[in-house]
């Protein structure tokens, strides 16, 4: 996603509204992977190559999308459950 599309989602909420956010960026992903990169000690990842592994996942479907949703409904099931005992 650029940024630009992202900035244009955020903007249809209010600037006061909270929100559970998760982005990476190019630099990260070479970080993270570093020094794991089978012969790869100078990982060199292309603006280009960027692209295609932000298209690649952007039309996946990821387990931990599906699973961050289930641990958000049960955090918020806790939270509720825990405001009526009080």
């Amino acid at each position: 996603m650029k940024v630009k599309d992202l900035i244009e989602q955020l903007k249809e909420y209010d600037g006061e509204d909270e929100l559970i956010v998760a982005y990476w960026d190019k630099e990260t992903v070479i970080d993270y992977g570093s020094p794991d990169w089978p012969g790869e000690e100078n990982l060199t990842l292309t603006d280009e190559d960027w692209s295609l592994v932000v298209e690649r996942y952007e039309s996946g479907e990821w387990h931990w999308q599906g699973s961050a949703g289930d641990d958000f409904v049960e955090i918020a099931r806790e939270v509720i459950a825990e405001g009526s005992e009080e």
